[in-house]
């Protein structure tokens, strides 16, 4: 199970990657057509938009299950190992709750919009479940991870990513 849940990051990390990827592509593509013949697409900048969303919520449970999260440890750190894996437990805890309540939320807001018909105010008129759906999707993907994680560190195991740095 634990390691169909950090394929399932893995995959969707790669996706997101992707689809900086092709960001990227969309936006310098809009920068030649507008700049260089003049003729301004009414797609790729709302669009970039859109997939930025989903690439920021699809590789945030990726970013957890490599370790690449933002962490201030200078303090944890000169704690016992138990304790460190306390505070690590009580982070991942807070994750999940957390990613609990915007996925709660977050799959409200989508359904209320599939429900009345909301869109951009673009004149491209795009759904905007299509973009809201990425905050329910994504918080589920990383309160999953999360949950996966804080079972190895109860079981006192280390997080995947310091496992595989000590192999080496």
């Amino acid at each position: 199970m634990f390691r169909f849940v950090d394929r399932i990051s893995g995959v969707f990390g790669a996706l997101a990657a992707f689809l900086f990827l092709l960001i990227g592509l969309m936006l310098s593509y809009e920068v030649i057509a507008r700049y260089l013949f003049n003729a301004p697409t009414s797609w790729a900048e709302e669009g970039s938009r859109m997939l930025q969303l989903w690439a920021t919520f699809l590789g945030a449970a990726f970013i957890l299950r490599d370790q690449g999260l933002i962490r201030v440890s200078a303090i944890v750190l000169l704690l016992p190992e138990r304790l460190q894996r306390v505070a690590e437990a009580i982070t991942l805890l807070f994750i999940i709750w957390f990613s609990w309540i915007a996925c709660s939320y977050g799959l409200d807001i989508a359904m209320e919009s599939q429900r009345i018909g909301r869109t951009t105010d673009t004149m491209n008129q795009v759904p905007r479940v299509l973009t809201e759906a990425a905050v329910p999707i994504g918080f589920a993907l990383l309160a999953l991870q999360a949950a996966v994680d804080l079972i190895r560190v109860l079981r006192g195991e280390k997080p995947r990513a310091h496992a595989e740095t000590e192999q080496v």
